[in-house]
């Protein structure tokens, strides 16, 4: 029995190599690309949420938790966690008026984890994010945070969602319509400047209400009634929902493809040199971006693993939804 997942699949069609160094050597870098820890968090957050619990309980318990990571890696991280309170303190006060409706199973909300044998020795897992109910429809949510928000054209190129309506299919879970895309932005929120005169600076900002009301307080001065209004405005470049339906026809040919690249990731045994690299763009945001180069270079590449990576049991961990971030790696 071959366990696959959707991020498995995807690595494997990217770079064999790079599935070699994630899943057969369990590599992963000691310290997590700001990004993805962005993405985990809110993660946490809209779980905790979902299930009716304070998501920011959540936030000051995984700020606890790291607080010597966030400080030892402060360059890589920034304030993430000051970051993400302003971000998603604003995502739910800018949705309130139009919640979606978590729909349960059993007892649980959100993350909901499945693992289904889809053909003959091949055993599919993952996490779905959630199936909320929305505009009197049902549908796969995805939560994902970027820092700008993604166009069309990325939203096509991610069979991420048609994998998972499927196997909810066969699960016999249940019936969407297709897939809500929830984006968060991650980007760090402007903070107005100050001018020596004491007066905050007219020019124009890329960021939060609550931001600039915390500036004005630290500094004593009274916030500008028309930029604190124009940061209200400026929510909706901050969040945003994307309904796309999705066609069966669509699906099968999604999911007949996702099945015979896991059939060839089952038959594909592990030549001795180690699997072939795909070297190309992607390798821009490759996590293991540096072992391949020291590698090639004629470096020493057993350093570079044994200093700045660490074992990681992936088949553990909970497949997260935010595997696309893309250039934004470093």
């Amino acid at each position: 029995m071959i366990k696959i997942s959707q991020s498995k699949v995807n690595t494997w069609r990217k770079c064999q190599y790079a599935h070699q160094l994630q899943y057969e050597e369990n590599l992963a870098k000691k310290a997590t690309p700001r990004p993805l820890k962005f993405g985990k968090i809110i993660h946490q957050m809209v779980e905790a949420d979902a299930q009716g619990n304070d998501p920011l309980k959540v936030l000051n318990k995984v700020a606890t938790d790291n607080k010597q990571l966030f400080l030892e890696e402060r360059e890589m991280y920034g304030d993430i966690v000051k970051d993400i309170r302003y971000i998603m303190s604003a995502y739910f006060d800018y949705w309130k008026a139009s919640p979606l409706v978590y729909l349960p199973r059993g007892k649980q909300f959100a993350e909901h984890s499945f693992e289904v044998e889809i053909a003959p020795g091949i055993l599919c897992k993952g996490t779905i994010d959630a199936i909320v109910r929305s505009k009197k429809m049902n549908w796969l949510a995805e939560h994902k945070s970027h820092k700008n928000f993604p166009n069309t054209d990325h939203r096509w190129r991610n069979l991420q969602s048609c994998v998972y309506i499927r196997i909810m299919e066969v699960l016999g879970w249940w019936k969407v319509e297709g897939t809500l895309w929830d984006y968060i932005r991650s980007k760090s929120p402007t903070r107005p400047l100050i001018l020596k005169s004491g007066e905050m600076s007219e020019r124009s900002l890329d960021s939060l209400p609550q931001v600039v009301i915390d500036v004005c307080r630290e500094h004593r001065i009274k916030p500008p009634a028309d930029l604190v209004y124009k940061q209200h405005e400026n929510m909706s470049h901050w969040f945003e929902r994307i309904y796309t339906p999705v066609k069966k026809k669509v699906v099968d040919e999604v999911f007949t493809d996702f099945l015979n690249t896991a059939r060839q990731m089952a038959n594909t045994p592990r030549p001795r040199r180690g699997r072939p690299k795909s070297i190309g763009r992607h390798c821009d945001w490759c996590q293991f971006e540096d072992i391949c180069r020291a590698e090639l270079q004629g470096s020493d590449a057993e350093f570079v693993k044994e200093h700045y990576y660490q074992q990681s049991d992936y088949d553990q961990e909970e497949e997260q939804a935010d595997e696309d971030q893309g250039p934004s790696r470093r």
